[in-house]
C-alpha cells in the first residue's frame, strides 16, 4: 500500500500512522508543504492520498467569507477531478471551530463559517464515493484544544499538534484506511449476564437482571442499542453463554430490551466449553474464526477461547469502561466500515433465511430435488458500476470460494471495467434474496479473479455462473489460474471439475486454458440484468 500526504503543514509526523496498519509493506510518502492544489490536479499512483489543512487555511487573516468559501469550492472541484483521473481513496479532514472569542458576535460569525466550509467538505465526499473524511475536528474537541494545539509549534516548524493529540490522530487516519482496506469483521460473539445485563439470570431471575431506565440497568440498556445499531449496519451478532436456554429466552420475552431472541444470528446457550460453541457457531454461519470478535466480562472465558482460537480477537467487557458504549464499541478492532452495501444491511436477514433453506435440504430427498424446490434465479450483470462498492467489498472479504484472493479497491475495479469485462452475480429463490455474492474478473483474454460468498454453495450455482462467463467472454479460449492460500483449498479442482485443461502446476499456483466452445447446460436460471 501506497499512502501519499500533502498539506499547509508538514506532514512527517503522520507517516507513523503505517504502524497501525495491518499490511505487509506500507509506503509512506510526503509532498512538499503547501502543495495541496499541485497534487491534486496532478496524477497519482497511491491508494491513499490524504490531504491535511488546517482551519487557516481557508481562514487566513484579511480574508473574507466569500473569499473563503470560494477557495473551498475549488478545494472540492480538484478533489472531483482528481478522484475521477485517479484510483487513490482521497481522505479529507474536518476543520476544527475557533475557540477564542473576543467580539462575542465575530465568534458566532466565525463558527458558522467553519460549519459551513465543514459542509461543503462532507456534501463533497458524499457526492465522490472515494474520498473519506477523517474527523479531526472532532479529535481534537476530545483531546482539548490547549492540550492538542501549539501556536508557537506552528509558527515555527509548521507543525501545530502537540505530542498529546498526535497519538490520537494517528488513530484517526488509521481508522479511516482501515475503514477502506481492511476487512470488517463479520461477526460478534456476545456473553450475556454481566454483559447484556447486569447480574446473572439464573441466579437474579429474569426480573432481578438488570436492564432498564435507571442506574445500572440504563447503561446495558444503551449498550445493547449500541449493538442494534451495528446488527443494521451489517454485522452479525451471536450469543454464547453458560446458562440454561430456557432461562436465557424467557429474559428476552419477558424483559422490554432493545435486543431481542431474533436479533441473533446463531444462539448457543449451554454449558459446553465457549471454545466448543464458537467452533458451532463458525460452522453454521460459515465464516473464519479469524472474522469473530469475543466479548465476555469473565477473563476466565475469554483466556479458555484465547487457548484454542489464539487468532479469535477478545475484548473483557466492563460496564465501567462500557457506559459510553458508542465510544467503547468504535474501540473495538475493525468492526467499523466506511459505508454499508445494500447486502450488509440485509445480512441478518438473509441469515434467517438461510436457516430455512437448511432445514429443507435436511429433508430433501436428493440434492437435485433440493435446487429444483428453490426456484433459484441467477441475476448476471457485466461492467455495473453502480454496484462498484459491493464488488469491491467482496473481492476483500471471500477467502475460501476464491480462485486466486486477488484484492481489489474500488478504483481498481473502475479500472477493470473500463479494460475488460467485471461480472457481478445477484441470487434470489423463493425464500428471499441473498445479494450479489459472486465475482469474476475478465481481463485481456484472462479470468484473473473468480470468487463467491460460500453461504452460498451447495446448488451448483458457482458451475453456472462460470459457464456463464465463458459463454460472454469476447474470446471463449481464456486462460486462467487457481493460486493457494491456507484458506482456499476448497477450490483446487474447481477449474479441472469445469473442464478447463490443466497446462501448468507451479508450486502453489496451477494454471489453466479453456479452448472450447460448447453450449452448457444450466442447472439454475441465469438471466443479464443492466
Amino acid at each position: 500500500m501506497l499512502i501519499e500526504f500533502v498539506g499547509n503543514v508538514i506532514t512527517q509526523p503522520f507517516g507513523r500512522l503505517a504502524r497501525l496498519l495491518p499490511q505487509q509493506e506500507v509506503k509512506v510518502a510526503h509532498h512538499g508543504i503547501d502543495q495541496t492544489m499541485q497534487v491534486l490536479l496532478g496524477a497519482s499512483a497511491a491508494d491513499v492520498l490524504i490531504v491535511h489543512l488546517t482551519p487557516d487555511h481557508f481562514l487566513s487573516t484579511g480574508r473574507d467569507d466569500a473569499a473563503a468559501v470560494a477557495l473551498m469550492q475549488a478545494h472540492c472541484d480538484a478533489i472531483e477531478r482528481f478522484a475521477a483521473a485517479n484510483r487513490a481513496v482521497i481522505v479529507v479532514n474536518t476543520l476544527a471551530a475557533p475557540v477564542h472569542r473576543l467580539v462575542g458576535s465575530d465568534h458566532i460569525a466565525r463558527l458558522r463559517l467553519t460549519a459551513r466550509l465543514n459542509e461543503m467538505l462532507l456534501a463533497c465526499a458524499e457526492r465522490t464515493g472515494r474520498v473519506s473524511i477523517a474527523d479531526v475536528a472532532g479529535v481534537l474537541a476530545r483531546q482539548g484544544h490547549d492540550k492538542a494545539i501549539s501556536a508557537a509549534n506552528a509558527a515555527m516548524m509548521r507543525m501545530p499538534y502537540t505530542s498529546h493529540a498526535l497519538p490520537a490522530l494517528l488513530d484517526e487516519y488509521a481508522r479511516v484506511i482501515r475503514e477502506r482496506f481492511v476487512v470488517r469483521k463479520k461477526v460478534l460473539l456476545l456473553d450475556a449476564d454481566n454483559t447484556l445485563w447486569g447480574g446473572v439470570v439464573g441466579e437474579d431471575g429474569v426480573e432481578g437482571i438488570q436492564v432498564d431506565d435507571q442506574y445500572p440497568g440504563i447503561l446495558f440498556r444503551n449498550f445493547q442499542a449500541e449493538l442494534m445499531a451495528l446488527r443494521a449496519s451489517g454485522l452479525l451478532l451471536a450469543l454464547v453463554t453458560k446458562n440454561n436456554e430456557a432461562d436465557v429466552r424467557e429474559a428476552f420475552d419477558k424483559r422490554d430490551m432493545p435486543l431481542r431472541w431474533d436479533s441473533f444470528a446463531a444462539i448457543r446457550a449451554n454449558w459446553d466449553p465457549k471454545s466448543a460453541n464458537i467452533a458451532s457457531i463458525a460452522e453454521q454461519l460459515n465464516v473464519g474464526v479469524d472474522s469473530m470478535l469475543f466479548i465476555d466480562d469473565n477473563p476466565v472465558e475469554i483466556a479458555e477461547v484465547a487457548a484454542r482460537f489464539p487468532q479469535l480477537a477478545s475484548r473483557q467487557f466492563d460496564i465501567r469502561e462500557a457506559a459510553d458504549a458508542a465510544a467503547w464499541l468504535a474501540a473495538l478492532p475493525d468492526v467499523g466500515t466506511w459505508s454499508p452495501s445494500t447486502e450488509d444491511l440485509a445480512k441478518s436477514e438473509q441469515y434467517r433465511q438461510e436457516a430455512v433453506r437448511q432445514e429443507l435440504a435436511a429433508a430433501a430427498t436428493s440434492i437435485e430435488d433440493y435446487i429444483a424446490s428453490l426456484g433459484i434465479v441467477v441475476e448476471a450483470g457485466i461492467n455495473r458500476a453502480d454496484h462498484v462498492k459491493r464488488i469491491a467489498q467482496l473481492t476483500n472479504k471471500t477467502n475460501q470460494f476464491n480462485l486466486t484472493t486477488r484484492r481489489y479497491s474500488e478504483g481498481d475495479i473502475l479500472a477493470a471495467m473500463d479494460e475488460g469485462q467485471v461480472f457481478d452475480f445477484r441470487v434470489r429463490d423463493r425464500f428471499g434474496d441473498m445479494g450479489i455474492i459472486a465475482v469474476a474478473v475478465v481481463r485481456g483474454g484472462e479470468i484473473e479473479a473468480f470468487l463467491m460468498s460460500c453461504r452460498a454453495l451447495g446448488r451448483k450455482i458457482e458451475d453456472d455462473i462460470i459457464k456463464y462467463v465463458v459463454s460472454k467472454a469476447p474470446d471463449p479460449r481464456l486462460t486462467a489460474c487457481f493460486i493457494r492460500t491456507e484458506k482456499n483449498p476448497m477450490v483446487a479442482d474447481f477449474y479441472d471439475r469445469m473442464g478447463f485443461s490443466l497446462v501448468g502446476n507451479d508450486n502453489a499456483v496451477r494454471r489453466y486454458l479453456h479452448d472450447n466452445d460448447d453450449d452448457y447446460e444450466l442447472t439454475n436460471e441465469v438471466i443479464e440484468v443492466s
